[in-house]
C-alpha cells in the first residue's frame, strides 16, 4: 500500500536543466514528508528529464508530453495525476522553503471555508541572490485588502474582499499557491489556450466561488532570470492579459467594477499600441489606441493615437535621406 500523500507539487518545466535539481530538492526538502512531487516535461530540448529522472527518490514522478508553448497544459496534466488533497505549484526554476508545505496544509485543515492558500515572497536573480523580498505585502497595502488575523502569520481574506482585491491588480504569486484539488475539479483548470495570465484567469474564477489564507512570512523564492516567460513583455502577454480582463468583465455586474475592468484593459491595448509603435507598425498601433480610447475614454490614448498617425521622426530621417515623401 502507498503511503499517504497529504500534498502533490506540481511542477512544469522547459529546457529547465539549469535549475530543476534546485526545485525539486526545494520541495523534498519540506518538513512535511507526506509528498510527491510531479514534473511534467513540457517537450524540452536539454537535460531536464535526464535530471530529474536521476534525483534518485520515489516521491518524485517525471511525466512527458509534446512542446505546449506554457505553463498551463503541464501544470493541468500533473494536477489530474495527483494523489493528494492539496495542490502545490511551483515553477521550475522557483525554490520553496522547508515550513511552506507544512504549514500551510495544515492551516487548509484548520480553515476548511478557505478554498487555497499563498504567502509572500522574495526576487532572485539567476545565481540566487536576493533581490527583493517581501514582494507581496506592499501589493496587498496598496490594494487596502481586509484580512483577519489567524494567528502563526496567516491571515483570512473573505471571498468579497478577494475578489475585490483582484479588480486592482494580482497580488497571487503562482508558485506557492495550494489549493483544494476538489476546487480545482469545480472552477476549472488553467486555461490552456493561454501563454500569458492564466494564473490571473484561475485566481479570478476561485474568487468568484471561496476565501482565501494569507501568510505574511516569505515562503519561496521567485528567480528573475532571462529566459523566462514573464522576463520581457510582449504583445502576446497584453494581449493574453486583454482576453482574462474582458472575460473577467462579462463575469461583473456592479458598474464600478466594470468601470475598473475597462480602465485596466485599455492599460492592456495601450501596452499593445505602444509595442507596435515601437516596431514602426503604424496600423495596428492607431487600432489598439482607437479600442482603448473607446473602452476607457482617456486624453494619453487620443495623443498616442495622434502620434501613430504622424510619421516618427526615424521614418521622416529615412525619407529625406532617401528623398522620399509619405505618401
Amino acid at each position: 500500500m502507498r503511503d499517504p500523500v497529504r500534498v502533490s507539487v506540481v511542477i512544469p518545466v522547459h529546457n529547465g536543466e539549469r535549475y530543476i535539481a534546485q526545485t525539486i530538492r526545494s520541495a523534498l526538502a519540506s518538513d512535511l514528508a507526506e509528498l510527491e512531487v510531479i514534473v511534467v516535461d513540457d517537450g524540452s530540448q536539454d537535460r531536464s528529464v535526464e535530471i530529474v529522472r536521476s534525483m534518485g527518490d520515489r516521491r518524485v514522478s517525471l511525466l512527458q508530453q509534446h512542446a505546449s508553448g506554457g505553463p498551463a497544459r503541464p501544470r493541468n496534466v500533473a494536477a489530474a495525476e495527483a494523489r493528494a488533497p492539496y495542490v502545490a505549484f511551483l515553477d521550475a526554476d522557483d525554490l520553496i522553503r522547508a515550513d511552506k508545505l507544512s504549514s500551510t496544509v495544515a492551516a487548509l485543515d484548520r480553515h476548511p471555508q478557505a478554498g487555497f492558500a499563498f504567502g509572500d515572497f522574495e526576487h532572485i536573480d539567476a545565481d540566487g541572490k536576493v533581490l527583493e523580498g517581501p514582494v507581496l505585502a506592499p501589493k496587498l497595502a496598496s490594494c487596502a485588502i481586509v484580512s483577519e488575523p489567524l494567528g502563526e502569520g496567516w491571515r483570512f481574506i473573505s471571498q468579497k474582499e478577494l475578489a475585490r482585491g483582484l479588480l486592482q491588480r494580482n497580488f497571487i504569486g503562482t508558485s506557492g499557491v495550494i489549493v483544494r484539488k476538489s476546487l480545482l475539479a469545480d472552477v476549472g483548470n488553467f486555461d490552456e489556450s493561454l501563454t500569458f495570465s492564466e494564473d490571473l484567469d484561475l485566481w479570478f474564477r476561485l474568487a468568484h466561488r471561496c476565501a482565501a489564507l494569507y501568510r505574511e512570512a516569505i515562503g519561496h523564492s521567485y528567480r528573475v532570470a532571462p529566459g523566462s516567460l514573464t522576463y520581457t513583455p510582449t504583445v502576446r502577454t497584453a494581449s493574453d492579459r486583454v482576453r482574462v480582463l474582458r472575460r473577467e468583465r462579462e463575469r461583473r455586474r456592479l458598474p464600478h467594477e466594470r468601470k475598473q475592468l475597462a480602465r485596466l484593459i485599455a492599460e492592456s491595448l495601450a501596452t499593445i499600441g505602444y509595442a507596435h509603435r515601437r516596431n514602426q507598425q503604424r496600423l495596428p498601433s492607431v487600432s489598439a489606441f482607437a479600442q482603448a480610447l473607446v473602452m476607457h475614454p482617456d486624453v494619453r490614448w487620443v495623443r498616442a493615437l495622434v502620434g501613430s498617425l504622424l510619421p516618427s521622426e526615424r521614418l521622416i530621417a529615412e525619407q529625406l535621406d532617401s528623398g522620399g515623401s509619405d505618401t
